[in-house]
């Protein structure tokens, strides 16, 4: 341009230079300013604004303009002489000091103590969530449906019919493709990084990229804590791991063997990388040191145990089994905290197989060991040579961060103001170079990143800095305190400081400032620290919620209340998290609002430890009630270490739940008697009877629901009983039917009334029929065995055979009692009592010792349970005693395998499990949806439901086959057959194969006999599964065309054994399925069926087998026994 002076800088570098003046040093980026003039080019100029002593000119009419008249001359008043000259007052700025470690004295100021924010870690988080956008991908989510628009508007523009018989058409509902476990190292050298580690975990959590993002703590001694640190593998999960590699966990030892063998499972399950807060050139120092070069993964979202990685250095690619395929090592890629690493592990992650991306990746092998030989021991090193050994290594950066450290204490907070102070792109790899650098060493009963110069070593950095810059120490306070000025009252708090202070203590402080700040960000930080949980004066109230638990803190809530309604939000652990406080406080008021209560209905009082909303009388507090059950786990879920909370409606009852959750809803029995009558009560919450004493009769005082974790979306269950079922609301207790004689019971109960025994006559008696909890009791006998070691009077021991039996015998007591794992409270008793009546008897005397126990046990924990037992005491070394097998003996199945000249499998079950229950059910809906798309249009518009052939109705089909069958005869079967192949070749990939069924097959093969599978599966289907497995089978014999010949129908089995119309017998079937069993029992076939869980095999023994196993275990041993 013509205005610009020769040599001047180019105007976008001029317009850079102005931003970063305006932003205290930090510049921005090229896609910043792009951003920024875009934005500008769309804005409207403001419009001039009005001055009354400017005239606007006249428009030009043609005509000279009449001249104007003439101005009062203005008289200038000569300034005065010292005014000029006088500077503007700067506002007083007040010095901040450190806490000194040394004892306070009465010279000492006094001082409050305040808590600083500093300035964070990752300077452009922005960048990071831009190199991390490729994972946010959506894909279409497993469960739940929504609304397809378009499609549904094709669908009644196609029929034609009323609005009364419009369908919609469901699709799958969208969410993100990827959740996160974000781990962190807790080892003894991480607590530097606690801050990066913080903001690393916001940043990523509110890009909204993934599906759910967990935070788990890895310890020193190789465990992680955490709900859900076991992630399936599933392909939607992947692992960042932050840490520096220098833990105890990452050398030998018990730690290291637990540890590495943690971090191999995941990499066969998932994705992990490693975030290393260190640069990479320190990186060969730690345990985990790594090799440039280029990853690439066989698909998206590949295990790390799956990557291939060829090296710079090494241009042979290597994978799972290392460089020299002995050695299990795995390709693990180490990342800087860096938008331009984990972009280039986002893109990993996202693009085709064979893409290869730039990495550093480390050999994920064994742990290396503790002892280091080869690694200087900086502590023999002299101040000289410690200076001189960073300045040759470190970076230009770390290195002059260093000198502007020695003018003062070398905190990390301080560390951290520093870097930002003197450096315009401060990064958390320079802070590395300077505490691994050995110049410095950790203060003796400090806090974490407290540190100081070793000895000599401050003088000689001193000498390095320029004198210039060590004179403008006044101008360096200042600018350190405009980031805390500029953070102070916006960020938590994250170290202790003290300001001069008339009202505050004598406290110990360090002579000289760190930095300076403003009056008014003392004032924001002293309140700050209030309201985090620092009382202001020492007669503030303590929380009330540890004494809620204990003692009489219960009854001081209940008072709380008072007469109006009430709702009562009690947190663990507020003090000093304010970013609990102000969720739980924002979830309170959503909350309220979401239950339809206006601002006049209610006042929020806030407490120590929660909130107390009260109510006026008379409202309802259902809605309320709906709210806090839907919206209260998730809300929490956003926190990444969520407070336990408990909710009461009313008063807090005397006695709380034993098994405390961590988030636990208590409402009054009137409240609970509305929830029963409302629709809400047909979800999947379940409230809990809560008694407020032993009396059998007495009624529930409260009703609980334990939510379980947050962000779980289920209620959970105090303890897995077996016995018991429920509870559940019945809408009309009549229509629960009879229950089995002898073998189920029904026990309800009113939101405030006691247990009742079901009467089917006169379920109600004369009670009018209401909503009602019920619970469903097993009265059948269960049988456990078990083999223990009891002590004798002298030295050895008893070998005892224990067999329990035990049924309820009272079912209201039963309930009420609530008692959970039935078979390990009896065997722990009998343990106990036996082992007390044992110690009188030596071991000659194992029979009167035997005869002793089984006549004095009693007692038994469990109430209205009847229990029975049998102790057979031999001692120590002798054989124990045999009890008689609950199982087929193995002689039995050898017998009926020995005259079977065939064996005949079939093949959903007792090789694979081509669906489970879910997938099984979303293809019963394919297959349903192909019925109504091809319906009769006229019966489409009569709003008559599709005709099923058969006498299935359509909520009975469980599996894919069960409707194939049902359609067999009618015009759909072909088309349904059709869009079945499909499904079942689809669902191939993800079939598991059953425990011991290859094995199964090549021992049978083995013996001599002619094995085959037998399915009603498509044959295509079957040989994909099993073909890999290269089964020696004489044949596979599948779905033909023509599904009349399905099973039950015995052409199938005809056509394995290779002589239709011939007698059977000499084959034997082994399947899961009932219409092979029946199609079996026509040809007069053994049959020997197979069921992993306890439906299944009932299932099979109703429909008349004889033979039926858990485990494929027992033919195993017979096979290889032929």
């Amino acid at each position: 341009m013509s205005s610009e002076r020769p040599g001047s800088p180019a105007p976008l570098a001029r317009l850079a230079d102005v931003l970063a003046g305006a932003a205290h040093g930090v510049r921005p980026t090229a896609l910043e300013l792009a951003e920024l003039l875009w934005l500008a080019r769309h804005m409207r100029p403001d419009a001039p604004a009005s001055d009354p002593e400017v005239t606007t000119e006249p428009e030009d009419t043609g005509r000279a303009a009449d001249p104007p008249p003439p101005l009062a001359p203005v008289v200038a008043r000569p300034p005065a002489p010292s005014e000029p000259s006088r500077p503007l007052p700067e506002p007083t700025r007040v010095p901040l000091h450190l806490p000194s470690p040394r004892a306070a004295t009465a010279a000492d100021r006094r001082h409050t103590t305040l808590l600083a924010p500093a300035p964070p870690m990752l300077r452009h988080p922005l960048a990071l969530q831009r190199a991390l956008r490729p994972l946010g991908r959506r894909v279409d989510a497993p469960v739940g449906h929504e609304l397809a628009e378009r499609e549904t508007v094709d669908r009644i523009a196609r029929l034609g019919a009323d609005p009364e018989w419009w369908l919609p058409v469901l699709r799958p509902a969208r969410e993100r493709w990827l959740r996160l476990n974000l781990v962190y190292d807790a080892g003894p050298t991480m607590p530097v990084w606690r801050p990066l580690i913080r903001e690393l975990h916001t940043v990523i959590a509110q890009s909204g990229l993934f599906r759910t993002v967990a935070l788990y703590r890895a310890a020193a001694d190789g465990t992680v804590r955490g709900p859900g640190s076991h992630d399936p593998a599933d392909g939607r999960g992947v692992t960042l791991l932050i840490s520096d590699c220098m833990g105890p966990q990452w050398r030998e030892g018990p730690a290291g063997t637990l540890w590495y063998a943690t971090l191999h499972r995941w990499a066969r399950r998932m994705p992990l990388a490693v975030v290393q807060p260190l640069p990479e050139h320190l990186w060969r120092d730690t345990a985990l040191p790594t090799t440039p070069g280029r990853l690439s993964a066989p698909y998206p979202a590949a295990p790390t145990a799956t990557l291939a990685f060829t090296s710079y250095e090494r241009p042979e690619s290597t994978g799972a089994d290392g460089i020299d395929g002995t050695d299990r090592v795995v390709p693990l890629p180490v990342l800087e905290p860096e938008p331009r690493w984990l972009g280039h592990w986002a893109g990993l992650l996202t693009a085709p197989g064979g893409v290869e991306f730039p990495a550093a990746a480390a050999e994920l092998g064994r742990p290396l060991p503790a002892d280091t030989e080869d690694r200087t021991d900086v502590g023999l090193l002299s101040a000289e040579e410690l200076v001189l050994r960073f300045r040759a290594t470190a970076s230009p950066e770390a290195f002059r961060l260093a000198g502007h450290l020695a003018v003062g204490r070398p905190d990390l907070p301080v560390m951290r103001l520093v870097q930002a102070a003197v450096e315009p792109d401060p990064r958390p790899r320079h802070l590395a170079e300077v505490v691994l650098s050995g110049m410095l060493t950790t203060v003796p009963g400090g806090a974490p990143g407290s540190y100081a110069f070793r000895e000599g070593v401050r003088e000689l950095l001193l000498l390095g800095l320029p004198r210039t810059a060590r004179k403008q120490t006044v101008e360096l306070l200042d600018r350190m305190g405009e980031f805390i000025d500029r953070r102070a009252g916006r960020a938590p708090g994250e170290f202790a400081a003290s300001v001069p202070s008339a009202h505050g203590a004598g406290t110990a402080v360090e002579g000289e400032p760190f930095a300076t700040l403003s009056e008014d960000s003392v004032r924001r930080l002293a309140t700050d620290r209030t309201a985090q949980g620092v009382p202001a004066e020492p007669e503030a109230p303590a929380p009330a919620g540890a004494g809620a638990r204990a003692g009489d803190g219960a009854a001081v809530e209940a008072d709380a209340v008072g007469d109006r309604s009430g709702i009562l939000f009690t947190a663990d652990a507020l003090t000093g998290r304010p970013e609990a406080r102000i969720t739980l406080e924002a979830t309170v008021h959503d909350i309220l609002a979401r239950g339809s209560l206006t601002p006049r209905q209610y006042e929020v009082e806030v407490r120590p430890d929660g909130y107390l909303v009260r109510v006026e009388p008379g409202v309802f507090l259902l809605p309320v009630l709906v709210a806090v059950l839907r919206e209260l786990p998730y809300a929490l879920a956003r926190l990444a270490d969520p407070p336990r909370l408990r909710v009461t409606f009313g008063r807090t009852p005397a006695r709380l739940p034993e098994k405390a959750a961590d988030v636990l809803v208590v409402v009054e029995p009137a409240l609970y008697d509305d929830f029963t009558t409302s629709s809400a009560a047909q979800g999947t919450r379940r409230f809990w009877p809560l008694y407020g004493d032993d009396a059998p009769d007495s009624p529930p005082v409260a009703w609980y629901c334990p939510l379980g974790g947050p962000g779980s979306p289920r209620s959970a269950e105090p303890g897995e009983r077996g016995l018991v079922q429920g509870p559940f609301i019945a809408r009309d207790l009549r229509e629960l039917g009879v229950p089995a004689p002898g073998r189920t019971a029904i026990v309800h109960t009113r939101p405030d009334g006691p247990l009742r025994l079901l009467d089917p006559i006169h379920p109600y008696g004369t009670r009018p029929p209401l909503p009602e909890t019920y619970y469903s009791v097993d009265l059948t006998p269960h049988h456990a065995r078990h083999t223990l070691s009891l002590p004798s009077s002298g030295k050895g021991v008893f070998t005892a055979t224990v067999e329990l039996s035990w049924h309820v015998a009272a079912p209201i007591a039963f309930v009420r009692g609530g008692t959970a794992d039935v078979a390990g409270l009896l065997l722990e008793h009998l343990r106990d009592v036996a082992a007390r009546v044992t110690r009188g008897h030596p071991l000659r005397r194992a029979g009167a010792a035997q005869r002793a126990v089984n006549a004095q046990v009693g007692g038994w924990p469990v109430p209205g349970l009847a229990v029975s037992y049998t102790v057979r005491l031999v001692p120590e070394g002798a054989p124990a005693p045999a009890a008689e097998p609950s199982l087929p003996s193995r002689g039995r199945l050898a017998a009926l395998l020995a005259g079977a000249g065939s064996v005949l499998i079939g093949f959903d079950g007792p090789l694979a499990r081509l669906f489970s229950a879910r997938t099984a059910r979303e293809a019963v809906l394919d297959l349903l949806s192909v019925v109504a798309e091809h319906r009769d249009p006229r019966d489409a518009l009569a709003g008559r439901a599709p005709a099923v052939a058969g006498d299935t109705g359509r909520e009975a089909f469980v599996h894919p086959l069960d409707l194939l069958r049902a359609f067999a005869h009618d015009r759909l079967g072909p088309e349904l057959r059709a869009r079945l192949d499909d499904l079942e070749l689809r669902a191939v990939p993800d079939a598991p194969a059953t425990h011991l069924s290859r094995a199964l097959v090549r021992a049978l093969h083995g013996s001599g006999r002619r094995v085959s599978v037998v399915t009603d599966v498509g044959t295509q289907a079957v040989h994909r599964c099993l073909t890999p497995a290269r089964l020696p089978l004489a044949g596979v014999h599948g779905r033909r065309d023509d599904l009349g010949l399905l099973m039950p129908d015995p052409d199938c089995l005809l056509r394995a054994l290779g002589a239709p119309g011939a007698p059977a017998r000499t084959g034997v079937l082994i399947s899961s399925s009932v219409a092979e069993l029946t199609a079996a029992q026509q040809l007069g076939l053994p049959f020997v069926g197979y069921a992993p869980t306890a439906t299944g095999r009932r299932h099979l023994r109703e429909g008349g087998s004889e033979i039926t196993l858990s485990s494929l275990e027992p033919l195993l041993e017979a096979a290889r026994a032929l």
